[in-house]
């Protein structure tokens, strides 16, 4: 198959202004002996966003292809990727860096590509990132540790359903949707990227290189502040995360019920305060369910012990809540 380009990079934009120039300047940096592409989705941006990225495509029309919305697609429930980005790759490979992050590695997608050109049976490889805290007195992190990724540089789709150790932007994948239907991605499932590298992993192996190479920032706008912890989370985005888990046994027959669980009554316990308002009688009635919940792991099954732990957990951020 004959491809215009090697490398096709995907990033997806919204309200970005104070962070989509150092993101584009790690795009045009990058130094490489094959052509490649970035697609620059912005989804109505009201903060001057598609200004710089016109910008930037205006003087280098040759790597940025912008895809400027007039309006907001994700509000109306149109499949963005589906519908605006994955029609225009035309790259072998794809690698992904949403618009508040940046790669700091002017080699990033020489490296990668390299990589994967010579590894024919491996359809992903990743980096470390540096992970910097925006909102937080924290000081910068390494993704993933050599735990979290199994103590491995050679991984496998069964490694990657335990859980997701490839950071967004520090992925290339040998895109498989040239030949294959996107119809085999679930909608409205999230986290999306985890599922698509286990799409990607069917196929073949998962290389790690060791060059730090992008930089991911956790901020007070980013998609994935408050995950987990407050209640606006588990009612807006928790539907999606169920959906994910469900789409993913169904797919890959391997099964997160702890996840499902915290998830299903993480939403429950906050929809019930979303309707009946903050409550100390009921934050203390889950504080005596929450007590009970060791003596029913003491005498359960394994299984058993799955759900009591993961309820555990949703009865106690839920408490949290109250002192918010």
């Amino acid at each position: 198959m004959h491809f215009e380009k090697k490398v096709s990079v995907i990033c997806m934009t919204y309200n970005h202004k104070a962070f989509i120039r150092k993101c584009l300047d790690g795009f045009v940096m990058q130094k490489t002996a094959f052509p490649f592409e970035v697609i620059v989705h912005d989804d109505a941006s009201t903060d001057g966003t598609a200004q710089i990225i016109t910008e930037y495509a205006e003087k280098y029309p040759d790597i940025i292809c912008p895809v400027l919305q007039k309006e907001n697609q994700w509000s109306k429930g149109i499949k963005i990727s589906k519908n605006f980005i994955y029609p225009r790759i035309r790259g072998e490979y794809v690698a992904v860096c949403e618009g508040d992050d940046y790669w700091t590695d002017e080699y990033k997608l020489q490296k990668q590509a390299d990589f994967l050109d010579t590894h024919p049976d491996f359809t992903l490889c990743f980096h470390p990132v540096t992970i910097k805290w925006e909102c937080q007195n924290r000081k910068d992190e390494l993704f993933p540790s050599p735990a979290f990724r199994f103590h491995k540089t050679v991984l496998e789709l069964s490694d990657l359903q335990k859980h997701n150790f490839i950071q967004t932007n520090s992925v290339m994948i040998r895109w498989r949707f040239h030949r294959d239907s996107t119809d085999m991605i679930p909608d409205k499932i999230m986290p999306g990227d985890w599922f698509l590298y286990m799409l990607h992993a069917e196929l073949g192996k998962i290389g790690f290189l060791p060059d730090v190479m992008s930089v991911y920032r956790k901020h007070e706008t980013g998609v994935w502040h408050g995950a987990r912890r407050t209640p606006e989370w588990f009612i807006r985005k928790a539907p999606f995360s169920i959906r994910f888990f469900r789409e993913m046994e169904a797919r890959f027959d391997y099964s997160h019920t702890g996840e499902l669980v915290f998830m299903e009554y993480g939403r429950k316990f906050a929809l019930e305060d979303q309707e009946h308002g903050k409550s100390l009688l009921r934050t203390i009635q889950r504080g005596f369910k929450f007590l009970t919940v060791p003596l029913m792991m003491l005498f359960s099954s394994e299984n058993k012990r799955i759900f009591w732990k993961n309820y555990g957990k949703a009865l106690l951020v839920s408490m949290a809540w109250y002192i918010r």
